[in-house]
């Protein structure tokens, strides 16, 4: 079985982060136990390490509870009337515009896109502050990303491409963009190759976002798959050619893509929690995509990332939610939805929403819902070639969730397209 080469070490500080640093629902408070822990490991950690600045990101916007107190015991003395003195304690030396930034970040206020675009530019620098990143991106997680932040850390991302993706993509078949959850899965097998490969064959030239995993997965993902099948990486938008198509589409790596925003992939694994960077590094788009399909898990992410996708100027957009994981594969007992959005002849986007029951939709009863524990690298391999040659596979479920992953995206198509 094939692992990536990282673990989390599993530190007070991480724990920490992992109970105040899920979000605005999930977050909980540390008991005294776990809170004196935090504490004496703060004593000891780099005041510059983005978990730091996570774990207390976090719990300042979910709020010192009264098992937390003792966390007062390592930090400046006014911070428990104004967290804001928090910034210039763990980064003196940054800009003052990032500092100030980031104290109105700590005191729940919001960006508006200007100044998050402004965030963003440090964000995805060299310049030291990774305290402050893991700061931002703690805080920006618990408390949800409004639009307007999205918007302006887009534009910021857009900035650091590559110039062999500031190039116009050679004129051809119109453009689709897949871009699966990075972190990859755990229970389930990935198809996304074999869905690229079944839109591909409709007319378009199809390309995949892909990344080495940043976590908190601690497995394959598909940029493992993309390398083990030998898919078609491509260095600059010149190679997304109608005449260069690989079996499974395109591949775009994030490495190739921004340097800027690789270098988050390290810290994203040291601030444990999924940032705001989870989503938003699916909506770019250097390709100059004209339709994206993309997959969201918890209910007010559907919406969202349909307006995310609608003010970066895709055309079409597909959301599908409730996927396995989180991701784009359908499930078979449960109902998959998908949104749907269009921009019509007067520029104004249309939307519509609907279901797709694997059960109900081929009228047959579906023994289980396959749940890898955990899936494996070279089976997940097996099955996508076999499939590919042949149409089937030895595993009816995958075989079925092919099938029904590639109807309902069908169905999506046609509408966004008509």
């Amino acid at each position: 079985m094939m692992r990536t080469q990282w673990e989390i070490l599993d530190t007070p500080l991480v724990q920490g982060i992992k109970a105040v640093g899920v979000g605005r629902k999930g977050s909980r408070s540390m008991d005294k136990d776990l809170s004196r822990k935090v504490m004496e490991d703060i004593r000891q950690v780099d005041k510059n390490s983005p978990a730091l600045g996570a774990f207390l990101g976090a719990l300042f916007i979910k709020g010192v509870s009264e098992t937390e107190q003792d966390i007062f015991d390592v930090l400046p003395n006014q911070a428990k009337e104004d967290p804001s003195v928090l910034v210039d304690w763990l980064a003196p030396d940054v800009d003052e515009t990032i500092r100030k930034l980031c104290r109105r970040l700590i005191t729940k206020d919001t960006l508006n896109k200007d100044e998050a675009e402004k965030l963003g530019d440090f964000l995805f620098s060299e310049e030291p502050g990774d305290v402050l990143r893991g700061m931002a991106a703690s805080i920006l997680r618990v408390r949800y990303e409004t639009a307007e932040e999205y918007d302006g850390i887009r534009l910021s991302l857009e900035k650091t491409f590559s110039p062999a993706f500031q190039d116009k993509t050679p004129k051809g078949m119109p453009i689709v963009q897949i871009a699966e959850p990075f972190d990859g899965v755990d229970h389930s097998y990935i198809l996304t190759p074999l869905l690229a490969g079944y839109i591909q064959s409709k007319g378009y030239r199809v390309v995949s976002q892909c990344a080495p995993s940043p976590g908190p997965k601690n497995i394959y993902n598909l940029f493992n798959i993309a390398e083990a099948l030998k898919g078609t990486f491509v260095v600059s938008n010149q190679g997304v050619l109608d005449g260069n198509k690989g079996a499974f589409g395109f591949y775009v790596n994030q490495e190739q893509l921004s340097p800027a925003l690789a270098q988050w992939i390290q810290i994203r694994r040291k601030i444990v929690k999924r940032p705001f960077l989870s989503t938003l590094e699916r909506f770019v788009n250097p390709c100059d995509a004209h339709i994206l399909i993309v997959s969201a898990f918890h209910p007010p992410y559907g919406e969202k990332m349909l307006t995310i996708a609608e003010r970066a100027g895709f055309e079409k957009i597909i959301v599908v939610r409730n996927g396995l994981e989180g991701g784009i594969a359908f499930p078979l007992k449960r109902a998959a939805k998908i949104l749907c959005s269009r921009k019509n002849a007067r520029g104004e986007y249309e939307r519509s929403e609907f279901e797709f029951w694997a059960e109900k939709e081929y009228n047959m009863s579906i023994p289980v819902e396959e749940k890898l524990d955990p899936p494996a690298l070279d089976e997940n391999i097996r099955l996508i070639q076999e499939f590919d040659q042949h149409g089937a596979t030895d595993n009816e479920l995958f075989d079925l969730r092919v099938k029904a992953t590639r109807d309902g995206i069908t169905k999506a198509l046609s509408w966004v397209t008509q």
